[in-house]
């Protein structure tokens, strides 16, 4: 049967455990989809699947907007619009 220091020093390590996720859990969850891994000047407005590996994108650069299209081939500026227009 274990001693008393055990369970205590068992407890103590759950805890911790227990809080370091919990601190993870709310990190990702407040702080995790406002995360960029890019500048403050390009914005994807909004993005549709339209095939295998094709994809159309609305894209905010700057002033400027952009319906762009991805596939095989590369990247193709379909439309631009100045903001305001």
């Amino acid at each position: 049967m274990p001693d008393s220091y055990e369970i205590v020093k068992f407890l103590a390590s759950f805890a911790l455990l227990f809080t370091i996720l919990y601190a993870v859990y709310y990190y990702v969850r407040n702080y995790g989809s406002k995360m960029h891994l890019g500048g403050k000047e390009i914005q994807i407005i909004e993005s549709r699947m339209l095939g295998k590996n094709r994809f159309i994108f609305l894209a905010k650069i700057k002033q400027s907007i952009f319906l762009l299209s991805s596939d095989e081939s590369g990247i193709k500026i379909l439309k631009e619009w100045k903001e305001g227009e």
